[in-house]
């Protein structure tokens, strides 16, 4: 679905230009800097294509949870693929015609070329535009995963679905296959225009690698007109035999959080700094150093630390944890930046994470903007906004949250409060939920008649309108910005303009409510809950200095509950295998022990 951009006057989204590629020397296209090429089915040149649809509709496993503008995953492949320099095993796959090797991120209109920095990358896009596959929007329209019997070849297909407000019909598949480290694109069905046309910030077709930065165009818009879709197309794009380029690079994957989001913390409360280190090159790499530091508003540094990451090969991670805390002693807004400090790195761009971090007193305000506009935004067509919130404390109580709108007309909108429990920790369950009548711009409150416990994860605070056009919602643009921030276009989604803008939405929170008296208890030593091997990412043993049958619970970053383990005898396991790598804590339910920190590495 298309935005609309207000500041002080409306701002036209206008297509970015890109120049047309370059003629295929070779009946084909490529190399890019790593060698990859591509080869279509109406090229005659030796290991040209051949159409051969392999229909998975009915055999494969439909994909749920598609609509318009929005990401799902991620997906076993069923076997290691060999990308570019590293192996890939998941995807996520967008509603809008593309996939994605370990990268959530949306991808919406008005998309960026491909290849290019911005998220999502390790992108392969088969026909990237503006395509809604909800039920309304595409009524005919599924999406199917496969993988073969004998696990080497994986495909992606998306039938009968349509371009968004403009119909048409499109039935495409993505194939990998193991083999010969090949990606096939191929194209059943393609009628109709996306939304603006056949332009370049409409459409996109081609690959690129994990940092956006290597990677083939096959068409951008309708260029080069050779290359346009029609049914019984097939593209193949395939790796060089062998490869001279040397890559010595390594990015901060997340730190802090699972998406390296914005955070809250209490003032006075210590500050546990961590993240994910990966190797994305190809070239093994020796020890080297990363430092995580934080910053005021003023840009002053309030605090540094540094540790070593381990010997990493191509595409091993290391999970960080830095030794030494920080307690912050004012509230306000800081920025932590977590940064590898591989020496040589050829992709800089990657090597830093910063993450905005909010110092609050409770009850507080949650937010992430400074309470003033910089522009607005409207959907053409129904839709939303809204915020995710991980509360600096549990349990955490909710007692009214807001929407900063404007219309020129008075319009209905609904203001929520949401789990996130939904498909991948998206809104789910509806909490509250309450309609407001917007006209003048200024905050929108809505407050429960009692307060909303939050007892682990996250919740969202959202406003959704079924009114074409209205209202516009209030955006701040000012940096740092927290990458929290969700629309709605019929299903929540990430916010494609994350990297630019931030949401004016707002909870407004406290600790536990009421009073509790507590008896006086006798002093004792608490016990100390071990871990090993640490990191791990298998099966973990865990000891308590004292013999008992407790149990242990494993918690995410976010806070959310991932894992319960009963002890015998002070020891048990802990099966990591499912847990994505990062930093998870581990404490005794109704025990003195202290937390252990537990890092999951993949």
């Amino acid at each position: 679905m298309a935005v609309t951009i207000f500041c002080a006057v409306i701002i036209a989204l206008s297509p970015a230009g890109t120049g047309g590629q370059l003629p295929p020397v070779w009946g084909g296209g490529g190399p890019d800097s790593f060698g990859y090429r591509y080869l279509d089915s109406d090229t005659t040149c030796p290991g040209a294509p051949v159409y051969n649809w392999i229909e998975i509709k009915g055999v494969g496993t439909r994909v749920t949870g598609l609509g318009d503008d929005n990401v799902v995953g991620p997906f076993e492949i069923g076997f290691e693929f060999p990308y570019y320099w590293y192996r890939v095993d998941k995807v996520y796959i967008g509603s809008n015609g593309y996939i994605a090797f370990h990268d959530n991120a949306l991808n919406a209109s008005p998309f960026q070329r491909i290849p290019s920095p911005t998220r999502s990358n390790n992108t392969l896009a088969a026909l990237m535009s503006d395509i809604d596959c909800s039920a309304s929007g595409s009524p005919n329209g599924s999406v199917w995963v496969w993988t073969s019997p004998d696990n080497d070849t994986f495909i992606v297909e998306y039938d009968s679905v349509r371009f968004w407000n403009t119909g048409g019909n499109n039935t495409f598949q993505i194939i990998l296959s193991k083999p010969d480290s090949s990606i096939t694109f191929q194209y059943k069905e393609q009628s109709g225009a996306p939304y603006n046309g056949w332009v370049p910030d409409a459409n996109q077709c081609g690959i690129e690698n994990v940092s956006g930065r290597i990677g083939l165009n096959y068409l951008s818009g309708n260029i080069p007109p050779g290359n346009m879709y029609h049914p019984g197309l097939a593209v193949r794009f395939f790796p060089p035999e062998s490869t001279t380029l040397q890559v010595h690079d390594a990015a901060v994957r997340n730190a802090m959080n699972d998406r390296s989001g914005g955070m809250f913390a209490v003032n006075g409360q210590p500050i546990t700094f961590w993240g994910v280190i990966q190797n994305t090159g190809n070239q093994a790499e020796s020890q080297f150093r990363a430092v995580a530091r934080v910053r005021n508003q003023a840009g002053s540094v309030m605090f540094i630390d540094s540790t070593n990451v381990r010997a990493l090969n191509p595409s091993e991670t290391d999970s960080v944890v830095f030794p030494r805390t920080w307690t912050p002693s004012s509230n306000g807004v800081y920025t932590i930046q977590v940064i590898s400090k591989l020496p040589g790195d050829a992709v800089p761009v990657n090597d830093t994470v910063t993450i905005e971090l909010r110092v609050v007193t409770l009850p507080t305000t949650l937010t992430y903007d400074r309470g003033t506009p910089t522009n607005s935004m409207y959907w053409n067509g129904p839709g939303g906004f809204g915020n995710r919130f991980v509360p600096p404390v549990y349990p955490c109580s909710i007692s009214s949250a807001r929407v900063y709108m404007q219309a020129t007309t008075s319009t209905p909108v609904a203001i929520g409060i949401y789990d996130d429990n939904g498909p991948g920790g998206s809104p789910g369950d509806t909490l509250y939920i309450a309609t407001v009548n917007v006209l003048n711009a200024d905050w929108y409150t809505i407050n429960p008649p009692s307060p909303i416990v939050i007892t682990d994860g996250a919740f969202f605070v959202g406003a959704t309108s079924e009114v074409t056009g209205s209202p516009s919602f209030g955006m701040d643009s000012v940096p740092p910005l927290s990458y929290q921030g969700w629309e709605y276009t019929g299903v929540w989604a990430p916010s494609r303009d994350a990297s630019m803008r931030d949401i004016m939405a707002n909870a407004t929170v406290s600790g536990r409510v009421g009073v509790m008296e507590l008896t006086p208890e006798p002093v004792r030593m608490p016990a100390r809950l071990e871990v090993t091997p640490n990191p791990g990412n298998g099966l973990l043993q865990l000891t308590l200095s004292e013999r008992s049958g407790a149990q242990v619970e494993v918690f995410d970053a976010t806070g959310k509950l991932v894992s319960t383990v009963t002890l015998k005898d002070g020891t048990g396991r802990l099966d990591v295998r499912s847990l994505a790598g990062g930093i998870y804590f581990a404490r005794v339910v109704n025990n003195g022990s202290s937390v252990a920190k537990v890092i999951v590495s993949r």
